[in-house]
């Protein structure tokens, strides 16, 4: 398991993650349509991990934009 010390660079590896992955269980949630609870289940899941993606997409562009030490100010 890899330990991240740079935010960026986590971000960057969740952005590369996620990108791979929220298809696949977007997928996998539409495969299983019959099944009501499961369905439900991995769409609320899916929309969860596809929101977290936007995110760490919002925090890349935005640390672009104002600066690696003006974005960790704003963290705190």
């Amino acid at each position: 398991m890899t330990v991240f010390t740079d935010p960026v660079e986590y971000i960057k590896s969740d952005v590369a993650v996620s990108h791979k992955e929220v298809p696949v269980l977007q997928q996998l949630t539409l495969s299983l349509q019959d099944d009501f609870k499961t369905f439900d289940i991995l769409k609320a899941y899916a929309l969860d991990e596809e929101e977290d993606m936007y995110w760490s997409e919002t925090q890349l562009e935005l640390i672009e934009k104002i600066g690696l030490q003006n974005w960790l100010i704003k963290q705190l």
